[in-house]
């Protein structure tokens, strides 16, 4: 059931009709119902590995909290739990590889197929388990003792499949204790739900058609057109996962849930060190949290210090995808962070050497088209397939510039004609100055709906139009369709 579907619109009007007539202490075991029917439509053998990690999780947590051996406990059904995420996501790719290197050195061996299931958002929901069994570990929750409302909490259908990452103590009050109705807070929650959807179908989808077309014919295209592809899936991937949190945010705020924000204008940050701070920020805290600081963080001295953050980075690779290209894609990232940090003071000396002032309006510029062209790069490794078939895009971008492409009609061959181009360039632009907006003023949706509600309205009915008219349709829309989704 897609997020873009009309059947999920029908499911969550039904859902919030009913959840509104109940009385509040009913509330909960209506939306536990609600979110498994939801997660049991992609496929009823999902349900059997999010059971898995709720029994064990919240089992363990109990355990946790009467015995002695404590950690014993918590590093078995992590374990557990991890070693089961292994085997679905990187399992077969790790058999397929083994198979072809050992072809390489000349034993041959018939290249196993596999036909795993893989639970959309198991990513997700086992992220949020081991945040949940670590906290009460260290007395940061004192942990459910109602195993269906645990379970709620896990399966809460705005967010299982494409999240953002919820700590216990932030999302079961909620769950709990759901708000009466606010026409406020529906009405915010419907705009939020427009701008995901202008977000996903007119921008994302639109720019994925451009995208895939450079992307896929890559190897008879050199210079700016492999920069332009790069840097379109870059907006594509940023327009198609904020736009699906919107949605997300937005459904759970038609029951009075507030979800974490998951995106502060990322690229227009000015390091990749406060790119993170502001890319799939409930992610990046999870790593933080659970991984980086575990490690020893930057407690034990500047060489540990690194290494945990590459090991982090490691770990957000192996998260994302099985592959060299994204173990590679996490690597590019967290030697980003550490050549970043060893030659920040290198980098001030230089600076003040040639007269720059920190803080000035270049030196903003310049930082901020720096860190953005270096994560682009690294989403090039991440979209390619393959870390051989990355390397060979990136080298084909440097060949020649070919800047005469830009106006001699050559951006009309990918797919895209002049008028959607243009179009596509305006949402851009409007998306981009939206972005600067919100560094202003935190919450554009809670500002337009301050607005007179004549300027409200002129805006909803732009919004709907725009998807109307200019959003991409199509039959083979499924929670793949969402980038982030398969993760």
């Amino acid at each position: 059931m897609s997020y873009l579907s009309l059947a999920f619109a029908g499911f969550v009007l039904l859902v919030m009709t009913v959840f509104y007539l109940l009385p509040i202490k009913f509330r909960w075991v209506f939306l536990l119902i609600g979110s498994l029917l939801f997660y049991a439509s992609f496929d009823l053998r999902y349900l059997p590995f999010l059971l898995f990690t709720a029994l064990t999780t919240f089992f363990g947590a109990k355990l946790i909290r009467k015995t002695e051996k404590k950690r014993l406990v918590l590093g078995s059904v992590i374990s557990l739990n991890v070693a089961v995420w292994l085997c679905i996501k990187e399992l077969p790719w790790a058999f397929v590889t083994l198979t072809r290197a050992l072809g390489v050195l000349g034993v041959n061996i018939t290249e196993p197929e596999f036909s795993v299931i893989v639970p959309v958002g198991i990513s997700y929901f086992i992220l949020q388990a081991i945040a949940y069994i670590v906290d009460v570990m260290k007395g940061k929750t004192e942990g459910e003792n109602n195993f269906f409302k645990y379970l709620l909490f896990l399966s809460w259908f705005p967010a299982i499949v494409q999240g953002p990452i919820s700590r216990y103590n932030d999302l079961m009050p909620q769950l709990l204790n759901t708000k009466k109705y606010s026409f406020e807070s529906m009405r915010e929650s419907l705009v939020l739900i427009l701008f995901g959807l202008v977000k996903k179908m007119v921008i994302a989808d639109r720019l994925g058609i451009f995208v895939n077309a450079v992307f896929g014919n890559f190897v008879e295209l050199r210079g700016v057109i492999l920069y332009l592809g790069a840097v379109g899936y870059a907006i594509q991937l940023y327009a198609d996962f904020s736009g699906c949190v919107d949605i997300c945010r937005g459904v759970s705020g038609l029951f009075g849930v507030e979800l974490v924000n998951n995106f502060n204008r990322p690229y227009l940050s000015r390091s990749i060190k406060e790119f993170w701070g502001k890319w799939h920020i409930s992610l990046s805290s999870w790593l933080k949290d659970y991984v980086y600081i575990p490690l020893g963080g930057n407690r034990k001295g500047t060489l540990r210090k690194y290494v945990n953050l590459m090991l982090t980075f490691l770990v957000s690779g192996l998260w994302h995808g099985a592959g060299f290209n994204f173990f590679l894609w996490g690597a590019v990232h967290g030697t980003y962070q550490i050549v970043g940090q060893a030659t920040l003071n290198l980098r001030s000396k230089i600076k003040a050497f040639l007269g720059i002032k920190p803080d000035s309006l270049s030196d903003r510029i310049y930082q901020t088209v720096t860190t953005f062209n270096l994560v682009t790069f690294g989403w090039i490794i991440f979209r390619a397939g393959g870390l051989i078939t990355g390397l060979r895009y990136i080298r084909r971008m440097f060949m020649e510039a070919h800047v005469w492409q830009l106006f001699d009609g050559s951006l009309y061959k990918f797919g895209l004609n002049q008028n959607y181009i243009f179009f596509l360039f305006l949402h851009i632009l409007v998306l981009f100055a939206v972005e600067l907006l919100t560094k202003r003023q935190e919450d554009v949706v809670s500002g337009l709906c301050r607005q007179h509600i004549g300027v409200r309205w002129v805006v909803y009915l732009l919004l709907i139009f725009d998807v109307l008219l200019f959003g991409v349709y199509g039959s083979g829309y499924d929670m793949a369709s969402f980038m982030y989704g398969g993760f």
